[in-house]
């Protein structure tokens, strides 16, 4: 299994549309692109971190050129439009050594 872990920084007053877009934006990751889903954190200082999990870092890197359907890029980009991109970066990529995470099926509403 392949992480990557994000921090998003949202732009002053896009934090409720961050959180909607982020939440439809993860759905279509996962149906589209091949991911086994995210969480999304905050930290004691308020900053949005991501932790993404997929099958391999093969998969990862191929999602970048698969399209999601129409609705769902939407939901991208009324994401991306809530973010400073420059300032949102990749904290992390790792394999994981050893995992005791409990899994469930993602829940698509």
């Amino acid at each position: 299994m392949y992480i990557v872990m994000f921090e998003f920084v949202v732009k002053p007053g896009a934090r409720q549309q961050f959180l909607n877009a982020w939440a439809k934006t993860t759905q279509g990751i996962y149906l589209f692109k091949g991911s086994l889903g995210s969480r999304l954190h905050r930290d004691k200082s308020g900053a949005f971190i991501a932790y993404a999990q997929w099958p391999d870092k093969a998969t990862w890197e191929k999602a970048a050129d698969i399209q999601m359907s129409p609705d769902y890029e939407a939901f991208r980009e009324n994401m991306h439009e809530a973010l400073n991109l420059e300032s949102t970066r990749i904290l992390y990529e790792m394999e994981v050594e050893t995992d005791y995470l409990q899994r469930r099926p993602f829940a698509v509403e």
